[in-house]
């Protein structure tokens, strides 16, 4: 009983629990002390320069175009002379301020059930309140996608233009927006997009068939269609004017007929559209124009899963496109932008970003002066204290100033 009971105290988790465990408590001598904040100073200053350098090598070049003015078809331009060579990949961004998109009521409206499931979509808004209060149009047709998140995506496009050899037209430069180039790997399968040629089997709760973009508001088809009608050079007597996908009017779940995109064969990968500008029908294979068929489409769209991810602060930057080619000092740019994206009522701010990047991402000084900042401070510690331990020695262990002395 005895050798039974000495083999328990002698366990490991005995000693845990009675309090027993051996333990090493260092005692921070002045020896000890000094030499590791000079090291620790020392490290985080010579680490700070380096990030610092490496932050300097990034190229950046930004246009505000908030109070732009801009053209009858709401088109606005920004020039840009590059300073210095700009190594592809070059990231595009826009960056938004005075946005709160990470507001709790704001970040909570989305259903990602319906932004999941294609095969049977909701059409019914009382199952989506997840939703409110963006949930149903005007016209009583379920929002697809619905909610405050995904209703308020950025819509702003762009054109990046480089002046041509003569000086005298500006020709369209190549922006890689796949969803695979500028999302998060993770977030390509959260989005899957539904049919708009499917079949619903209830509309509004009631038992008829119907297309999926008629039973319910598709409006994000609009905004990211599956062919895009392209410009490639520009002018003075050739503007650029944006040319978009044009809408038909067919018989609707109700009594009202609805708006629906005029193209066809979605899901096929050589879908069909017509198209529209400045008002008026355009055949997209006139001179000068390049019909693209887009692999991601609707809300399998780069920028849209990008808009998707919650920004944590006001002023934010996201990646809209990659320009995968070099672009050598000297060149001049011309950004054209659509502005379709309000935002003075709010007294907000928005910008068309171009940066390189590095091997700890893209510009920023901050990380650099931080480790100063800290470096610097171990360094003054250090040194006042080693001046300390000369000018005013203690001697270790000294009980003198105890308080339990002086009484």
């Amino acid at each position: 009983g005895e050798t039974a009971e000495g083999d328990r105290r002698r366990t490991l988790w005995h000693q845990f629990s009675q309090g027993r465990l051996r333990a090493w408590q260092p005692i921070l001598t002045p020896r000890f002390l000094i030499p590791l904040y000079m090291v620790c100073g020392v490290s985080f200053i010579v680490l700070g320069i380096v990030f610092t350098i490496n932050s300097a090598t990034v190229v950046e070049l930004s246009c505000d175009y908030t109070d732009k003015e801009t053209s009858e078809h709401a088109v606005g331009y920004c020039d840009l002379k590059i300073e210095q060579d700009m190594e592809a990949p070059i990231w595009v961004y826009y960056q938004l301020e005075g946005f709160f998109q990470n507001h709790r009521r704001y970040v909570k409206s989305y259903d990602q059930t319906q932004l999941t499931e294609a095969s049977s979509p909701e059409t019914q808004g009382r199952n989506l309140q997840a939703c409110v209060p963006a949930v149903s149009a005007t016209d009583g047709r379920v929002l697809y996608p619905c909610g405050l998140v995904a209703t308020t995506v950025f819509n702003d496009t762009f054109v990046l233009a480089q002046r041509t050899a003569d000086g005298d037209n500006w020709r369209r430069l190549d922006v890689n927006s796949d969803a695979a180039a500028i999302t998060w790997q993770g977030d390509l399968n959260k989005f899957h997009n539904v049919d708009p040629e499917g079949i619903s089997s209830r509309v509004g709760g009631k038992s008829q068939s119907s297309q999926h973009q008629v039973a319910m508001n598709m409006w994000i088809l609009k905004a990211f269609p599956p062919v895009a009608c392209e410009q490639q050079v520009f002018s003075e007597t050739e503007p650029f004017v944006p040319v978009e996908v044009a809408v038909k009017r067919v018989e609707g779940p109700g009594v009202r007929p609805v708006e629906v995109l005029d193209c066809e064969r979605y899901t096929s990968g050589s879908a069909a559209c017509n198209f529209t500008r400045a008002g008026e029908s355009f055949d997209c294979q006139s001179p000068g124009y390049r019909l693209v068929q887009r692999r991601d489409w609707g809300i399998e769209s780069g920028h849209f899963i990008v808009w998707m991810r919650i920004a944590g602060l006001p002023e934010f930057r996201k990646l809209w496109g990659r320009v995968d080619q070099p672009l050598k000092a000297g060149t001049q740019l011309r950004t054209y932008f659509v502005d379709n994206y309000p935002t003075r009522h709010v007294q907000g701010r928005k910008s068309l970003v171009l940066t390189t990047g590095s091997a700890l991402g893209g510009r920023s000084d901050f990380l650099g002066g931080g480790y100063i900042l800290v470096g610097s401070c171990c360094l003054i510690f250090s040194t006042w204290k080693l001046l300390q331990c000369i000018y005013s020695p203690r001697p270790l262990g000294d009980i003198s100033f105890l308080a339990s002395q002086s009484r």
